[in-house]
């Protein structure tokens, strides 16, 4: 059995340089005359060599579908950024803006919610009432008053169903804003052929 060919810091930088535009760890392995896993070695335990400025020493690997990935190309090529390493190097740092949860939305969703369940004690009140009177035999009493309180009650739920609309659309703008202004550059520098 043949001794195993120890890489180079200089190959396993070439190594990662190539996975990460998308070269397939087969023909990886074939160019530099090792196994695939020497080569899912190299990529998922951080072998590659540092950067010159030594900033950039571990390596991620991750699995995604054709579809997502399809998505995430799409996505970086309409905002004209061509290395999917860079946007995601820019979107982990900003990363905790991006997943912490809005505090100003889960208050005003609390809110909402006991607005909500009040609303629903009100109608439960007006239902027993009714079911009461059809269990007595008694004539179901749904006077004027009650009518407003129910159409009231639905405006309610209506406007309710609104603000957690328009909450859910102002929170995707912001996280639109957010990771686009983490991007921000990228474009610019593909456009200008930096690498």
């Amino acid at each position: 059995m043949p001794k195993a060919r120890r890489l180079t810091d200089e190959e396993r930088s070439k190594i990662v340089r190539e996975r990460a535009k998308g070269v397939p760890a087969s023909d990886l392995a074939v160019r530099f005359g090792v196994s695939p896993k020497t080569i899912y070695n190299v990529l998922s335990h951080g072998r590659s060599v540092k950067s010159a400025n030594g900033s950039r020493s571990r390596v991620l690997t991750m699995r995604v579908s054709e579809a997502d990935l399809r998505r995430f190309d799409a996505a970086l090529s309409r905002r004209g950024i061509a290395h999917r390493s860079d946007a995601m190097r820019r979107l982990m740092l900003a990363a905790e803006g991006v997943f912490l949860p809005d505090d100003e939305m889960c208050d005003e969703l609390r809110s909402l919610g006991a607005a909500l369940n009040r609303v629903g004690n009100n109608v439960n009140q007006i239902a027993r009432r009714l079911n009461e009177a059809k269990v007595r035999g008694e004539r179901l009493s749904y006077p004027a008053s009650s009518h407003r309180d129910v159409r009231a009650l639905a405006g309610l739920v209506f406007d309710l169903a609104d603000q957690v609309q328009e909450m859910s659309r102002a929170r995707r703008s912001l996280l639109d804003l957010e990771i686009g202004s983490a991007l921000a550059g990228l474009a610019a520098r593909d456009a200008n052929g930096a690498e």
